[in-house]
């Protein structure tokens, strides 16, 4: 296909005004496919703060043309009535919003819906009524058998029909894809990855990180300790401050950092051996990549974090959790990969991966090329691209 296609992005997650962050790894997504492709991207969420029953929000970002419809919150004091409500505005605002994709893109050829349930109703309608084919991105960790979130009956029915019905389904990891596969989503997968800027995220190319007197380990997420267990890391930092004194952990994010820091300042390593800071800009954490010698996660679940691919762009190493999708990409040449909940194993591998960078055992140009040959947006863009294509060249059967 030689004219460039007219993509529409639909998400149950995309950054917005009342999550700033939610869904980023979608508007990466979106970003790469809008190199070859006109791509508009559609979010719908309710606002507590809204005065009006719909407003629409247009923005252009790096070619990706959004509109961001936000609807009154529901406050219904009956709950059967409060969520009739709810669904119709959702809806409401989503044929709002598709109007205005309608004129910009004149004609939709190809749905990339991110984050299967509940906006996947939406892609769902429009290939039965507008015979406009769909993918579904998926990233929801809730499939996993680590977390196995639980689901209603509705959610649970409806999910089956939008999944079965989708041309593809693209999870960012083969152990998601599975997990999905366990649920009973019987249709054609292919793994496509996260996306990282690597234009933004690179190596280092000053001398600072030459001076290894101290080693410096990074951890960026949301810092819920469930999910990342914070504290254990605390734990682990405690036990090797025992031992060797050449190393600080930098704990990085936007969740409440309060609880983390007790924890710290009881066990006498806060501001000596763990430091922590605030939400950062994406601009913000390419810098303390670059200027850190290694990232650090130990998390209980994950699929494919993209703050780990950001860390390999930026040519460090990472020491993490055999969690989800993270053991698919990260050899020995990469990292070092230890269970969930291993407190020993992880002391043993931060031991290792110290004296390691301190013997110059990673090479960051082959970890920055891995993640150029795997994540970056030209070659996740292009995957894109080719699923696009095929399914575009095939008949589309009635539904």
């Amino acid at each position: 296909m030689n004219k460039k296609l007219n993509i529409l992005f639909l998400s149950s997650w995309y950054p917005n005004r009342v999550l700033p962050t939610l869904g980023n790894f979608v508007q990466k997504h979106a970003e790469a496919v809008a190199l070859q492709s006109n791509v508009v991207a559609l979010f719908v969420c309710s606002d507590t703060d809204n005065k009006k029953k719909y407003e629409v929000i247009e923005s252009t970002l790096n070619n990706v043309f959004t509109i961001n419809v936000y609807y009154k919150k529901v406050t219904h004091s009956i709950p059967i009535f409060s969520q009739i409500q709810k669904a119709n505005r959702y809806i409401k605002a989503h044929l709002i919003g598709l109007k205005i994709a309608n004129k910009k893109l004149s004609s939709i050829d190809l749905v990339h819906h991110n984050i299967l349930y509940p906006a996947g109703i939406i892609a769902w309608y429009l290939k039965k009524f507008k015979r406009i084919p769909y993918i579904i991105s998926e990233n929801w960790t809730g499939y996993l058998p680590s977390k196995n979130s639980p689901r209603g009956w509705i959610e649970r029915v409806l999910s089956k029909k939008i999944a079965h019905n989708a041309n593809c389904i693209t999870p960012v990891s083969k152990d998601l894809r599975d997990a999905m596969i366990s649920h009973g989503f019987d249709t054609k997968y292919e793994i496509i990855y996260n996306v990282t800027d690597t234009k933004l995220f690179y190596p280092s190319h000053t001398e600072v990180k030459q001076k290894l007197d101290k080693i410096k380990i990074v951890h960026i997420s949301t810092l819920d300790d469930a999910h990342k267990n914070i504290s254990g890391m605390l734990s682990v930092a405690q036990k090797l401050s025992t031992t060797r004194k050449d190393f600080e952990i930098w704990f990085i994010g936007d969740g409440d950092t309060t609880p983390h820091i007790k924890t710290a300042n009881d066990l006498n390593i806060l501001n000596s051996f763990a430091f922590f800071d605030g939400i950062k800009t994406t601009t913000e954490v390419a810098e303390i990549m670059r200027n850190a010698h290694c990232f650090l996660l130990f998390s209980n679940y994950e699929n494919l974090p993209c703050v780990m691919i950001e860390a390999l762009a930026s040519g460090i190493p990472i020491v993490s959790s055999t969690a989800g999708g993270i053991p698919e990409h990260i050899t020995e040449s990469l990292g070092i990969l230890v269970k969930p909940l291993d407190e020993s194993a992880l002391l043993e591998a931060l031991n290792k991966v110290i004296d390691n960078i301190k013997a110059g055992k990673y090479n960051s140009t082959e970890l920055s090329n891995y993640a150029t040959n795997n994540f970056s947006y030209e070659k996740v863009g292009e995957k894109f691209i080719d699923l696009y294509e095929r399914i575009l060249k095939q008949k589309q059967p009635s539904q």
